[in-house]
C-alpha cells in the first residue's frame, strides 16, 4: 500500500481527500494541518509521497517543499493548490515539485487525477530508489573487486574505473576518466574491439566475453578478457560497464575459473 502524507490548513478538505484516496485500498493517507506538524511526522514515519497545499500560515507550501527536497531528494511531492496562478506553479516546479494540481471542479475528476498522479509518481520513485540501492551495492563490490571494472558513457568515454584498474595497469588515479574506449587498445586489436563495443551500445551484443590487448603504463601490452553490459537509459547507471581480467590465452577465455581469474589479477599487478 502507498503511504502518503497530505498537508493542508483546511481540515475539512484533508478529511474529504483522505476519504476519496483511501476508497480503493491502494493508498493510505496521513494528514497534517501545518508544515511544522508534517516535518515532525517525518521523524516517526516514512512516506512514499507528499501532497501539500501552497498557501499555509507560518510556513507556506513552497518553503515546506524546499525543506523536503533538501532532505529527501527523490521523494515525490505533489503541490495541490486552490490558486490558479501560473507564477505559483512555476515557483513550485523551480523548487522541485513533481506535479502541480489545482483544486476545484468536479470532485470525482479532481480526486481521480490526484490518485493517478500519486500512483505514477510513486512507481517512478520506487524504481529510482531500487536502482539507487543497486548502484550503491554495485559500487561497494567494484571498489573491492580483483577484476577491473570500467564505466563508459554512450560515447565510449570513461566516467569511472575501479581501483584495481589503476593497480593492474599501473596508471595514476583519475588517469582513465575522459579516455576513449579505444585509446589504450593495441592497434591490431582496436578495430575489432571498437566493433564489439558499438554492438553492445546498439544492444546487438551484450554480456558476451571478448579479448584484446591493452597498454600498461610501462608500454607493455596486457592480454585481457572482458565482458560488457549495456545499462544505457537506466537512471543512475546510464552507460556501458566493462569487466576485465588478465588472460593467459585467448582461447581459454570462456573456461576461466573465478579463483584463477583472481590469481591472474594479482599476478598482473607485479
Amino acid at each position: 500500500m502507498i503511504s502518503v502524507l497530505y498537508v493542508d490548513d483546511d481540515s475539512g478538505l484533508l478529511d474529504l481527500t483522505k476519504l476519496y484516496l483511501e476508497e480503493t485500498g491502494e493508498i493510505h493517507v496521513d494528514t497534517a494541518t501545518s508544515a511544522r506538524q508534517a516535518l515532525d511526522m517525518f521523524r516517526h514515519q516514512e512516506y512514499d509521497a507528499v501532497i501539500s497545499d501552497c498557501q499555509m500560515p507560518v510556513m507556506d507550501g513552497i518553503e515546506f517543499l524546499r525543506l523536503i527536497r533538501s532532505r529527501y531528494p527523490l521523494l515525490p511531492v505533489i503541490m495541490f493548490s486552490g490558486k490558479d496562478r501560473d507564477e505559483l506553479a512555476m515557483a513550485a516546479f523551480e523548487s522541485g515539485a513533481d506535479s502541480y494540481l489545482r483544486k476545484g471542479g468536479n470532485p470525482k475528476v479532481m480526486f481521480a487525477e490526484l490518485s493517478h498522479t500519486i500512483i505514477k509518481a510513486v512507481e517512478r520513485y520506487l524504481a529510482q530508489k531500487a536502482l539507487a540501492e543497486i548502484a550503491i551495492r554495485l559500487f561497494r563490490e567494484i571498489q573491492n573487486a580483483s577484476d577491473f571494472v570500467v564505466f563508459y558513457n554512450n560515447q565510449g568515454r570513461v566516467i569511472y574505473n575501479s581501483p584495481s584498474t589503476t593497480d593492474i595497469l599501473g596508471y595514476p588515479d583519475r588517469f582513465f576518466v575522459g579516455q576513449h574506449f579505444g585509446d589504450l587498445i593495441h592497434p591490431d586489436d582496436r578495430a575489432s574491439a571498437l566493433s564489439a563495443f558499438d554492438q553492445v551500445c546498439s544492444g546487438k551484443k551484450t554480456g558476451l566475453p571478448f579479448g584484446f590487448r591493452v597498454r600498461k603504463s610501462n608500454g607493455n601490452y596486457l592480454d585481457i578478457d572482458t565482458s560488457f553490459m549495456n545499462l544505457i537509459g537506466i537512471p543512475g547507471l546510464d552507460g556501458i560497464v566493462l569487466t576485465a581480467w588478465p588472460s593467459l590465452k585467448k582461447d581459454r577465455l570462456t573456461q576461466i575459473d573465478p579463483e584463477e581469474r583472481c590469481a591472474r589479477s594479482y599476478a598482473a599487478r607485479e
